[in-house]
Order: C-alpha cells, then sequence, then structure tokens
C-alpha cells in the first residue's frame, strides 16, 4: 500500500477554555486517519485554563503538539504557527481557527481537491456573524476587486489547505505585521492563477462578540495595508 499523504494543522488559540477541547477533540479522528499528521496548537499566551486543557490533550494524543509563545495578536501568531508548519516534513497544512465556528469534517471537501491546486479555501455558507462583520467582509472583497482585479469569496476564511512547498514560496511575500496574513496569502494564490475552489463549508455562529469600535478600526488597518500591497506590486 502506498504510504498516506500527512499534513500539519495549524491552530492559533487565545482564551478558549471553553472550546478548546471540544474544537481538538473533533479533529482528533481525522488525523487519525492520516498517520503521521500532526495537530500544532499555537497558544498567544492565554490567561484562562486553554493552555493547562491542551497539555492534556497532548498527553493524551501523541500528534497534538502544544507552543506557547508571547501574544502578539492573531496575524502574527498565526505567521509564527505557518512558519513552523514550513519546517514540518508534511506536505500539506491545513489551518483552522481554535473557536469551533466550521465542522471539521468538511476538511475532506478541501483534501478532495489537493490534486488540483496547492492553496484551496472554503466558503462560510450561510455565514454565522453580525451585520457589521458580514458588511465589512462585503467592502473586503470589493477592496480586493478594485485593488487587485480579482474576485474572491471569503478571502479571509481560516478553513484552507495549503501544499508547503507553494506556502513556503510566497509566505515571505506578505508583510510580517498585518492583522490579516490569510488575506493576502489568498490574494498571492489567485493572482498566481491557482484554483481556490471557495467551497462551501458549514459555519457556526460565534460564541463572544467583539466591540464594534475596535472591529471598524481593525478593519481600517486591514484596508490600509492592502492599498500598500497593492502599490508595492509585490
Amino acid at each position: 500500500m502506498p504510504k498516506k499523504e500527512t499534513f500539519i494543522l495549524i491552530m492559533p488559540s487565545y482564551n478558549e477554555e471553553k472550546r478548546i477541547e471540544k474544537t481538538v477533540n473533533s479533529w482528533v479522528e481525522i488525523v487519525k486517519k492520516f498517520p503521521g499528521s500532526e495537530i500544532l496548537i499555537i497558544d498567544g499566551d492565554s490567561n484562562d485554563q486553554t493552555r493547562d486543557k491542551i497539555k492534556t490533550l497532548s498527553k493524551k494524543y501523541n500528534f497534538v503538539k502544544l507552543i506557547h509563545k508571547p501574544r502578539e495578536g492573531y496575524g502574527k501568531d498565526l505567521i509564527f504557527g505557518y512558519k513552523l508548519a514550513l519546517e514540518s516534513h508534511h506536505k500539506w497544512i491545513f489551518q483552522t481557527d481554535a473557536d469551533g465556528h466550521f465542522e471539521s469534517k468538511d476538511f475532506y471537501k478541501l483534501w478532495k481537491k489537493r490534486q488540483s491546486s496547492p492553496f484551496i479555501i472554503g466558503r462560510r455558507f450561510k455565514r454565522r456573524d453580525s451585520k457589521y462583520r458580514l458588511i465589512l467582509a462585503s467592502l473586503i472583497e470589493l477592496w480586493i476587486t478594485i485593488l487587485f482585479n480579482k474576485r474572491i469569496k471569503d478571502s479571509n476564511i481560516p478553513f484552507r489547505l495549503i501544499r508547503r512547498s507553494y506556502l513556503k514560496a510566497i509566505l515571505n511575500k506578505i508583510p510580517p505585521s498585518t492583522i490579516a496574513p490569510n488575506i493576502f496569502l489568498t490574494i498571492l494564490a489567485a493572482r498566481d492563477g491557482h484554483k481556490l475552489h471557495h467551497i462551501p463549508v458549514k459555519h457556526r455562529p460565534r460564541h463572544n462578540g467583539r466591540n464594534i469600535t475596535r472591529l471598524f478600526k481593525g478593519a481600517l488597518k486591514g484596508f490600509l495595508e492592502l492599498l500598500l500591497f497593492a502599490m508595492l506590486k509585490v
């Protein structure tokens, strides 16, 4: 029997003590079907019981790894995780979040398409977000279309499968301090002509809201980052 391809799952985490066990356990059976695959959880210095729960899971499952680092924000934590993944031997890198907003079994939808593209993303079907987030998502899609002439649905979705060799080729092209590295990676993949597929995946509502002012400040920063990125013509 030919050896199965393996993947490493990158999962940034911060103060997810109420959901981390359920989220990780939802991935355990999937990872077991790909012997040698791993779950790498990047904890950005949680100040609740998240890290303790991850440690317990890592003792139970040897393929669950905890990386504890100082809190630098989601964007930098995610890039840190991607760089660790590039040091692994796995052919594929899958990225999702620790908050359990997605159905883990939808992973197979992306995995089945891996021979047709090195960069595949999901698309939140019937997205269960606040009206503010939905408005911002629409504005981001329009902004990307204007700046890069690329129509991308759900460019920031944390549910994506990337060939390690391709991520290695493009990761250093994105701003290292960006708040939304996944958007930039998606734009680069679209610009390179790869079929993103935009596979519909189930989305669950968020458990906690976010300060609207902070949300829009982050969005404004993101819009400016995209403008500068377009001007650089990377």
